[in-house]
């Protein structure tokens, strides 16, 4: 009894004995006699300046307390004089009873007002890297200590700012609780970040929580929420965005890092997928799968300072809904399972980025598309197109068109009042040189085939084209067109030919080439050679003019020609048009790029089967949108002598002196 008396009396005068020291350290020492020490030793391991310019303050019961005024941490050389990072405040505490029993027992670190400011220098070194000297291998002691660590009560940042040219996070608050061992860190962040562009910027507020094994090799997320706002340039009303995911983990000794599932909304658009990710050091490969909830588009748009035009039809752009599996990787990326639904048009197939420049390979389907729901329902002009200044070789290199190669099918696109099935287009696109072949469709009982390349490779782009239409109703072609109403018969057109030229008009201006028509059953609009016909009779008997027919309209059994194209100007010698009356031959040039036409025609009026009963000379002239046309007159009176002549030889039995 009294042996244990004697022991705890001495346990108890350890004791006190340790607290009057301590408790005497306190009073008489100053640990702001050792600001230089502290700073040579920082020095010393970091290579860089320590400058403590607030308070050290120092208490010792029931912790041991140790509190910073302001402070900052200088940049190495060649970084400049502005400081790595400061703070205004920092706070850390120990345990005293734990510290007295060799273990470490850290209490919440608080740091307040701390400035990170990231730099590079000319040489692309960052002033983050190689922080500090070369670590000498763990010794028995480090292992000891390391192991005497207790764990962290917590930490809290508040009022944090990062900066890298380029890019600023404000308003970083941190807070954690309590690491060590292997339990449940709860941990929330939060920040501003923006890039300098006006109203652009980002928001996050996070909440999830922690846990890892010892060695911090191995991380797992659980209950994460993300939040914020993104602002958009141009646009004053940020965006809501949210992101969630039961789990996440990573695996740094694997390098592998898990998603199974997750859910982010964006301005009301809303994305589920599950993602994968290896090689997290070496290599980083992603291989997952997303898919897009469906959404009115013409609602989200606005919401991303996005403008849509008004569509002829109002209930267009309200559909819009997708999924895909992805991959990517340092080879590139690819979207396989692709499947996207615009309103009542589905689209699925794959695309890839692969290859070193990127180049796209793609392979996609659509089942059918209304374009003319698309069209812009204002149908006044388009305002003029302003004129481009020409590309200099340098630019036209530096504008490079991205390699591509794939093929786009469609089941049924209706373009009105044109209906386009099987339609197939393969698209070759390397170094600057776009090859559309094969190129075709069916229109309307008709066919098209075309092969179509661009020349990107010098400052003035060069086009070639081989096009065939087989078997069409020009009508119907054209009534998409200025030329609507002017033409209709159903038959062959057939152009090929190349051209220079950055806009259509520089495009039509240097066509060569040849082009042919052959229609049948048809009409020109606007245009009534059975009235100029009889105009011209009527001028040669003195007759009454005949009645013009109303519209204006020559219906034909047949009309073919061909043309060679120079310089943007037509030329023809072969134009033929065939009624139940009348033959129309001609010949004449088309200025493609002014419009105009000067054509002299011949009409010869049928009697019978292959007999002719009169010629009638013509003149078609102004534009072939708006032509005009009438009797030749000066053709007419050199006919009327010829006549003349000839009855009169006819008489004197010398009929045929000029045949």
């Amino acid at each position: 009894m009294r042996t244990g008396k004697i022991l705890a009396g001495l346990v108890g005068g350890i004791v006190v004995l340790v607290v009057a020291v301590l408790v005497g350290v306190w009073l008489l020492v100053n640990p702001n006699d050792y600001k230089g020490r502290i700073a040579a030793a920082v020095k010393q391991s970091t290579g860089r300046e320590l400058i403590l310019k607030g308070d050290i303050k120092l208490s010792v019961f029931p912790w041991v307390a140790l509190e910073l005024g302001p402070a900052s941490l200088g940049n190495p050389a060649g970084f400049g004089e502005e400081p790595f990072l400061a703070f205004d405040h920092a706070a850390i505490r120990v345990s005293l009873i734990r510290l007295l029993r060799q273990r470490m027992d850290i209490d919440r670190v608080e740091i307040d007002g701390l400035d990170v400011r990231l730099r590079k220098n000319d040489k692309g070194t960052g002033n983050w890297e190689n922080f500090g000297q070369k670590q000498e291998p763990e010794t028995k002691a480090d292992s000891e200590g390391r192991e005497a660590f207790e764990g962290l009560a917590g930490l809290k940042l508040t009022n944090g700012h990062v900066s890298y040219p380029g890019f600023d996070i404000q308003k970083f608050n941190l807070e954690t609780g309590a690491f060590g061992g292997s339990g449940v860190t709860p941990n929330s962040i939060s920040f501003e970040a923006n890039r300098g562009v006006p109203n652009e910027s980002v928001t996050l507020n996070a909440k999830f929580t922690l846990s890892t094994d010892p060695g911090f090799k191995q991380l797992r997320l659980a209950a994460v929420n993300l939040s914020g706002l993104i602002g958009v340039p141009g646009d004053g009303r940020p965006a809501h965005w949210e992101m969630s995911a039961p789990i996440m983990e990573a695996d740094f000794t694997a390098q592998t890092a898990a998603v199974p599932a997750f859910a982010m909304t964006f301005a009301g658009a809303r994305i589920t997928g599950k993602l994968q990710a290896t090689k997290l050091l070496d290599a980083l490969r992603l291989t997952g799968s997303a898919a897009l909830s469906p959404l009115v588009l013409l609602e989200f748009a606005p919401r991303v300072a996005v403008t849509l035009p008004k569509t002829r039809d109002p209930k267009a752009l309200t559909h819009l809904s997708g999924s895909t599996d992805f991959m990517y990787g340092s080879g590139g990326m690819r979207l396989d399972n692709l499947k996207v639904q615009l309103d009542d048009t589905h689209l699925k197939g794959s695309v890839a980025l692969a290859g070193e420049p990127r180049a796209a390979k793609f392979d996609l389907n659509v089942d059918e598309i209304d374009v003319s729901r698309y069209l812009s329902a204002d149908a006044a002009p388009a305002s003029p197109t302003p004129k481009k200044v020409a590309q200099t070789a340098e630019q036209a290199a530096a504008a490079k068109t991205m390699d591509a190669e794939g093929t786009l099918t469609l089941g049924a696109v209706h373009f009105a009042p044109l209906d386009f099935t099987n339609v197939k287009v393969t698209l070759s696109s390397k170094d600057n040189v776009v090859h559309l072949y094969p190129a075709q469709a069916s229109i309307d009982g008709g066919s098209y085939s075309g092969n179509i390349t661009l020349d990107r490779r010098t400052p003035v782009p060069g086009l070639t084209m081989d096009e065939h239409l087989s078997g069409v109703d020009m009508a119907r072609l054209l009534a998409a067109t200025s030329y609507k109403g002017k033409l209709s018969g159903r038959g062959n057109v057939n152009l090929k030919a190349s051209a220079r030229g950055a806009e259509l008009p520089a495009v039509m201006q240097s066509l060569n080439g040849h082009f042919d028509a052959n229609l049948s059953e048809g009409a020109i609009e606007g245009v009534d050679l059975g009235y100029q016909i009889g105009l011209a009779q009527a001028l040669i008997k003195h007759e009454a003019q005949p009645m013009r027919s109303n519209p204006p309209r020559t219906k034909f059994d047949a009309c073919k020609l061909s043309a060679e194209i120079t310089a943007g100007v037509a030329k023809t010698s072969d134009l033929t048009l065939l009624t139940p009356v009348l033959r129309v031959t001609g010949q004449g040039t088309a200025n493609l790029v002014n419009k105009g036409i000067d054509f002299q025609m011949l009409a010869s009026v049928l009697k019978a089967p292959g007999a002719v009963a009169a010629d009638i000379p013509l003149k078609i002239t102004g534009t072939y949108v708006d032509p005009t046309v009438r009797p030749d007159v000066e053709a007419l009176a050199k006919g009327q002598l010829k006549q003349k002549l000839q009855d009169v030889l006819k008489k004197n039995g010398l009929g045929g002196l000029f045949k």
